[in-house]
C-alpha cells in the first residue's frame, strides 16, 4: 500500500521517501513536510513497531515539533470495522495530539481486490500531495 500512496503523491510531483517503520527516527518526522504511517491490523490496534514510534513520539510532542504538518494513515484488515478502529488511533495520535493535519486515512479489507486497493492507495496518495501542495 505504501508503495501505491507513494506513487500517487509522485504522479503530482511531491517527492516522496517510503521506510518501513524500523528504519524511521524521530528526526524523519520532524523533518518531512508530510507523514503517512500505515499498519496492519491487529485487534483493531496498529502493530507493536507503530506503536513503539508514536510513544516515542512524546518529545517531539513536548515541542510540537509536528504541529501544522500534512499527515494520514493507512491499515490493511481482516474486516473494515477493526481498520476503521486502527486508522482512528492513529488519527488521534498524529492529528488531535501532535497536530497534524490529518487526511483521513484509508483501509484495504481481505476482501479488496488488488486493482481496487491500488487505484485507491493512487487517489490517497494524491489527495495528500495535493494538500502538501496548496
Amino acid at each position: 500500500m505504501a508503495e501505491e500512496i507513494s506513487r500517487g503523491a509522485e504522479q503530482l510531483g511531491v517527492a516522496v521517501e517510503v521506510k518501513r517503520v524500523e528504519e524511521c527516527t524521530l528526526e524523519d518526522l520532524a523533518g518531512a513536510d508530510g507523514i503517512v504511517i500505515g499498519s496492519p491490523t491487529y485487534f483493531s490496534n496498529v502493530a507493536w513497531q507503530v506503536k513503539k514510534l508514536i510513544d516515542e513520539s512524546i518529545t517531539l510532542y513536548r515541542g510540537r515539533q509536528l504541529k501544522g504538518k500534512i499527515g494520514g494513515c493507512f491499515t490493511s484488515s481482516g474486516t473494515r470495522r477493526d481498520g476503521e478502529d486502527c486508522v482512528r488511533m492513529l488519527e488521534l495520535a498524529f492529528g488531535f495530539h501532535h497536530g497534524v493535519k490529518i487526511v483521513p486515512g484509508i483501509v484495504r479489507t481481505s476482501r479488496d481486490g488488488e486493482k481496487e486497493v491500488s487505484e485507491m492507495c493512487q487517489r490517497y496518495g494524491m489527495e495528500i500531495a495535493k494538500e502538501l501542495l496548496s
